[in-house]
């Protein structure tokens, strides 16, 4: 909902290395001959290279590679590029200089919502899964990202160190559909300042502060600036076996045309150590700005149009935790946690059949609850590790005016994960299997019907020297399935990768 995001990237080792990595796989086709939509398998292969050279003065490396998906339905080709450099400059044992770089391109078609009764050779199905709309035909998307950042770290005392860093994010993309191409380009600048103090044994202290400006121009969100400003600073101190953090951040986000908002968000936090495991709980307050996407959006999506809404508010919530992690046996560690978090002005898309119209609008509040419960253990043998994870999720949309309470949409009530590897000596196999609910509540399409999600992934594995050779089946049983409506899920798909590593 908001804080601070710290994003770690490794360190470059001294020396030279380098890594080459090939992927190769194939696509399942249409468990049914009605389904069927191409006369061969589709494939997807991709190819990248990563080198590095550093020494105690001087870091470098370099990556780039790019990979091609013939896709798993109808219209799903893909292309994806990218690159990548970092330079690592240490002028003092207690400085260093850090600049980074990426581009990545994508293009693809766009496959959109599947097609129903009369809207494209359905072969007399109510539904053809695996093909398109003919409206959609056509449709064609390049996205181009790019971004840079410079950082300076600075450790100036055994109590004292500061970080300060700037950033630049531009992304450019054309949609290129029938009858309603789409363009637009956006940047975001960023810069950071932060501090971490040691001022007595046993406490650490973290202040700063950042700035961000984010710009659009495009014909379906309009010519649009956002100014962001956020303060904040947390304490933690360890007192006996318990340690204890409080902190807070303010934000103040200026729109063009959306009005200025200021949020505090306060948080307090303790984790004890205790014989009968390691007892964590905390409380908070988070907020999420609306994006300009959000607000200024004005465009046409399958036949709906996406109007704007300038009047959006941030979305703030409540959220409270406890939970416990213990070891109940040697070979067994289990994790479990409560969880509740109250929601205002929650931002959900609105879909008005009856018009035709999506907006993205503020849910009055919202509720959610739950537990989250996690089992991990080696039976047996060392070399078998298996995994049980199951979360509960309670998400309400809570009653005002004249909306009575309800589900919030696209929330699955029950996640189960269950785990197992088996690693011999550089040979390795494994699986997850992965269940989710079906949703009590869509926006669109209500009366679909709607299954719950059972996919199973395979994984094998052998090492040997500077190889590396990988094996993935993903949803080994070909579960036809959507969690986005009129949207098909991934279909089984086998793919291979050999990585060399010097």
């Amino acid at each position: 909902m908001g804080g601070v995001v710290n994003v770690l990237t490794r360190d470059i080792a001294p020396g030279f290395h380098a890594r080459v990595r090939a992927t190769g796989g194939s696509y399942a086709n249409p468990p049914y001959d009605v389904w069927r939509f191409r006369d061969y398998a589709g494939a997807e292969e991709g190819l990248d290279a990563t080198g590095s050279y550093g020494t105690e003065l001087v870091r470098a490396s370099v990556t780039g590679g790019g990979w091609h998906s013939d896709g798993y339905r109808e219209q799903d080709r893909r292309d994806h590029w990218q690159t990548a450099a970092k330079l690592d400059w240490r002028p003092l044992a207690a400085m260093r200089v850090t600049a980074s770089g990426s581009w990545a391109s994508d293009q693809y078609e766009t496959p959109l919502i599947w097609c129903t009764r009369g809207g494209c050779d359905d072969r007399g199905q109510a539904y053809q899964p695996f093909m398109i709309d003919t409206a959609g035909r056509g449709a064609f998307t390049r996205s181009d990202k790019g971004y840079v950042s410079l950082t300076l770290e600075r450790t100036a005392s055994a109590r004292l160190a500061w970080q300060a860093r700037g950033s630049w994010l531009r992304t450019r993309f054309n949609d290129y559909q029938p009858g309603n191409d789409d363009a637009g380009i956006a940047n975001r600048f960023g810069a950071e300042l932060r501090a971490l103090a040691h001022p007595a044994e046993g406490r650490v202290v973290t202040v700063g502060a950042e700035g961000a400006r984010a710009d659009v121009t495009s014909d379906i969100f309009g010519d649009h600036a956002q100014n962001e400003v956020a303060a904040y600073g947390e304490s933690e101190q360890r007192v006996g076996r318990a340690r204890l953090t409080a902190g807070a951040r303010i934000d103040y986000i200026a729109v063009d045309g959306g009005g200025l908002s200021a949020v505090v968000s306060p948080r307090v936090g303790a984790v004890l150590e205790t014989s009968a495991g390691a007892w964590r709980a905390s409380a908070g307050r988070g907020f999420r700005g609306p994006s300009l996407a959000e607000r200024f959006v004005s465009t046409v999506v399958s036949g709906l149009v996406v109007i704007p809404n300038p009047d959006l508010h941030p979305e703030t919530a409540w959220s409270f935790e406890l939970g416990n992690a213990a070891r109940i046996a040697p070979a067994v560690h289990a994790d479990a946690a409560l969880f509740w978090t109250e929601a205002h002005d929650l931002i959900e898309p609105n879909v008005n059949l009856s018009t035709g119209q999506i907006q993205f609008r503020n849910v009055a509040r919202a509720r959610l609850a739950g537990l989250d419960v996690s089992l991990a253990a080696s039976p047996l043998t060392p070399r078998l590790t298996t995994a049980l994870a199951y979360t509960f999720l309670y998400a309400r949309g809570l009653a005002h005016d004249t909306v009575p309470e309800r589900p919030l949409a696209f929330r699955p009530t029950h996640l189960v994960t269950l785990s197992a590897d088996y690693q011999w000596h550089t040979v390795s196999a494994g699986g997850d299997f992965r269940y989710t609910s079906r949703f009590e509540r869509v926006e669109l399409y209500p009366g679909d019907e709607r299954v719950a999600g059972k996919v199973l992934d395979l994984r094998v594995g052998v090492e040997r020297g500077p190889l590396s050779l990988r094996g993935r089946l993903a949803n080994a049983l070909n579960y036809i399935y959507n969690q986005v409506p009129r949207t098909l899920a991934p279909v089984r798909t086998l793919s291979v990768t050999l990585t060399w590593t010097y």
